[in-house]
């Protein structure tokens, strides 16, 4: 951003808000389960008959000590759970985060006596507008097989998919193709790219929705300039420290060379002896 240009105040971040925010994803597909199931079907290429409904930033934790983990849209069927999470900043932990949240949503659907069977088979899905393993693929599938002989799968079924919108033109199906395009605020018009159109422009048009996104960015910024505080004034406190600590080598030094002894620089200084002849060590 060039000094000229103003930053965008809260009420028009809003309206330019698009389906890739996190916060307009989470709403339409919290508020249309038909459509986060058609989402599902379109980049799983699988059918659901029932979905129960999705919620949104879900919250899990393995104990209090844990980490929480915020899940941006979650839902189930009868037998798997679907984590989907828009990512539109390229981050390059999202590899161990898949990991953990896999592990959190184990602990929470295995309950105590309950036998391994009856885990339910997970997607975690990041849908990411940029290339995060910078290989040029549309969509990177992981599930665990053997190194020695990849014929073999574990069979765990766990599944971890990270779609690439920027190269979702080598993507097979026409229904994915629009819907990443769409997700890029490019031309793309189906059936159902018409249908997310349609409930962006209702939420955007939700006073009490706008409030709360306006509250949710505030606090964000608040926090922002919180840790920015925190972290200047602790790497002006270490600057400050590591200052001080050259001044009394420096003076340790300056005393030495004047023929003061080690016992009085140590004292002065409010330092061991020890550590004025290490400091001094070498100096003539």
């Amino acid at each position: 951003m060039t000094k000229s240009e103003k930053p965008m105040t809260l009420e028009e971040k809003w309206n330019s808000l698009t389906l890739a925010n996190n916060f307009i994803f989470c709403k339409v597909m919290e508020s249309n389960p038909d459509l986060c199931k058609h989402l599902l079907e379109i980049l799983l290429h699988i059918k659901i008959d029932h979905l129960e409904p999705p919620q949104m930033e879900r919250t899990m934790q393995e104990g209090l000590d844990s980490k929480t983990v915020r899940f941006d849209v979650y839902t189930k069927d009868s037998n798997r759970i679907f984590d989907l999470e828009m990512q539109t900043v390229k981050k390059e932990n999202l590899p161990k985060r898949s990991r953990y949240y896999q592990s959190i949503i184990d602990m929470d659907n295995l309950n105590a006596g309950i036998d391994y069977d009856e885990l339910k088979d997970t997607y975690i899905i990041f849908i990411c507008l940029s290339d995060i393993f910078n290989k040029g693929l549309p969509v990177y599938s992981f599930e665990n097989i053997c190194a020695e002989d990849k014929e073999t799968k574990l069979e765990d079924r766990t599944y971890k998919v990270f779609f690439n919108a920027s190269k979702c033109d080598k993507l097979e199906s026409e229904d994915e193709k629009l819907f990443f395009k769409y997700l890029r605020g490019e031309r793309a018009d189906n059936d159902f790219t018409r249908k997310l159109n349609e409930k962006v422009a209702l939420i955007k048009k939700n006073s009490f929705w706008r409030n709360q996104y306006m509250t949710w960015e505030q606090t964000i910024k608040e926090e922002r300039k919180e840790a920015y505080k925190e972290a200047y004034k602790e790497a002006y406190q270490e600057a400050y420290q590591e200052a001080k600590e050259e001044n009394v080598i420096a003076n340790a030094k300056s005393f030495f060379k004047n023929g003061v002894s080690v016992e009085i620089i140590a004292k002065s200084l409010g330092m061991s002896i020890e550590q004025i002849r290490e400091i001094t060590a070498g100096v003539c």
